[in-house]
């Protein structure tokens, strides 16, 4: 075996190239990383360069088609909500209307005074037209009463009738 000198008063230090030596294991390591690293971020470029393939190209034209299609259905359903909500608007006025008719009856009806005024008197017309044998849809016509009302106006002339 040979002995390694080392001379007095130098500092040189003879190493062994071997890749046993930790040293060089660590720089072998490094490079291997330095390595991958390069790959990884030459990769992800190349990604970033092209990110739309052709798929995702399709699948995004469906997407926008499928937004269409629901933003158009959604105006229809908002124009059929406002149409509907027109109507019932109209249906309130008109049973507002019929519902003030009725209380009109309702009052006229119960009088005690026994004076005819002007509404008692049509009341009174429709019960003769019907007494004469004029149809429900004749006296309608006749006098501006819709048929339910001429029906009305018979119920409470029979109720009043029974009372008295």
């Amino acid at each position: 075996m040979r002995k390694k000198r080392r001379k007095e008063g130098s500092s040189t230090l003879r190493c062994d190239m071997s890749f046993t030596n930790p040293a060089f294991l660590q720089i072998g390591i490094d490079m291997a990383l330095l390595a991958a690293v390069i790959f990884l971020l030459w990769r992800v470029n190349v990604a970033l360069k092209n990110p739309l393939i052709k798929s995702n190209k399709d699948t995004l034209k469906e997407f926008k088609t499928i937004i269409r299609e629901s933003q158009a259905a959604s105006d229809a359903f908002l124009k059929t909500i406002e149409q509907s909500r027109q109507a019932f608007k109209q249906m309130a006025m008109e049973l507002e209307i019929k519902e003030q008719r009725v209380k009109a009856l309702l009052d006229g009806s119960g009088g005690a005074s026994g004076e005819a005024t002007g509404t008692q008197k049509r009341y009174d017309d429709v019960v003769k037209m019907i007494a004469r044998g004029m149809s429900r849809d004749q006296a309608a016509k006749a006098t501006g009463f819709t048929e339910a009302e001429i029906g009305l106006i018979l119920d409470l002339y029979r109720v009043k009738q029974e009372t008295d």
